[in-house]
């Protein structure tokens, strides 16, 4: 039996196409671009979304958080079946994590630096959704390039 031979695809995606500076080689005089996480603090994240948006953020954060974490850092001792217990404890003591990963778009060139943020970190959703968040910072280094030429 003979090998089959693999047949090779030259695929290039249409944004690779259309704007191929943003992915020429590090002379320092292209724009890069890039999307992760920055830690922010709590107070600061709830400023950057509507109330709205906020909320399903938490309620989803202390969906997928260990209720027993956040209560023994709290030196509270409360029975973690009780699930009516908890959630007056959350209630009452008004509780919030200190900090919050942020999901971020960032576009730079030179000095100029240009960050988005999309998102408050909820890594079950996010994961599968990384790859939107790569094309959004492509747009911002698209919207970072049109502003640098227009300023010229």
């Amino acid at each position: 039996m003979g090998k089959r031979k693999r047949k090779h695809y030259n695929t290039s995606f249409p944004w690779m196409v259309e704007e191929e500076n943003l992915f020429i080689t590090k002379t320092g005089n292209e724009i890069v671009t890039d999307a992760g996480w920055e830690k922010i603090s709590f107070e600061e994240a709830r400023k950057l979304f509507s109330p709205e948006t906020f909320q399903e953020w938490y309620e989803l954060f202390l969906e997928n958080t260990d209720i027993s974490e956040i209560l023994s850092e709290s030196n509270v001792d409360i029975d973690l079946d009780d699930e009516s217990a908890i959630d007056n404890f959350l209630l009452r003591s008004n509780w919030t994590p200190k900090q919050v990963n942020l999901v971020v778009a960032k576009a730079i060139y030179k000095n100029h630096a240009w960050v988005r943020g999309l998102l408050i970190s909820t890594p079950d959703v996010e994961e599968h959704n990384f790859h939107n968040y790569e094309m959004e910072a492509i747009r911002l280094g698209i919207q970072l390039r049109k502003y640098i030429f227009e300023d010229k």
